[in-house]
């Protein structure tokens, strides 16, 4: 009995050069890209990168929490800020320590002009990692804008010692 591997062998072959081809991984492509692209690019690929649930391990929460919240900030920038906090939301739930999170949100509510919930993430921003100087900046700034100048200037001040330069305008 002859068997016929050969053209066996090919037709698999063939079957799974195409099925290969549809196979759209969310590997580490999708996660930097997430992490570098902006705009829409950033945003699909931190979608793909979070429903792909290769990071949804408990050994993973970090890179989750932060794909959650890179993909915040973009919305951010694009003023779509109910979206933007709704990932921040995701980022926090999954990492309670994000204090970038915290902070991302604070900006996000912040451009909804809600001061008041802005200073309540920039408080637990800074009470997670107190050196972070642009949590006390942006807080400095919500203060500001709800009429605390008082508060706002010494913010700021912190902001300042702690980074050199922050606010100054870019060349």
């Amino acid at each position: 009995m002859q068997f016929r591997t050969g053209k066996v062998f090919l037709a698999v072959a063939l079957a799974a050069a195409m099925v290969l081809s549809f196979y759209k991984p969310a590997a580490a492509d999708d996660r930097e890209t997430c992490k570098t692209a902006s705009g829409d690019a950033a945003i699909a690929a931190c979608t793909r990168a979070i429903e792909s649930k290769k990071y949804s391990k408990k050994k993973f929460k970090r890179t989750l929490s932060l794909l959650y919240t890179n993909r915040g900030v973009e919305y951010e920038i694009k003023k779509e800020f109910d979206k933007a906090i709704a990932d921040h939301d995701q980022a926090i739930k999954v990492d309670p320590k994000n204090w970038a999170a915290y902070n991302n949100r604070g900006n996000a509510h912040a451009g909804k002009h809600d001061y008041d919930h802005a200073i309540v993430d920039y408080d637990e921003a800074v009470k997670l990692n107190p050196k972070y100087a642009e949590a006390y900046y942006n807080r400095g700034l919500a203060k500001r804008n709800k009429g605390n100048t008082a508060g706002a200037d010494v913010d700021i001040a912190q902001a300042k010692t702690l980074q050199p330069g922050i606010g100054a305008p870019a060349n």
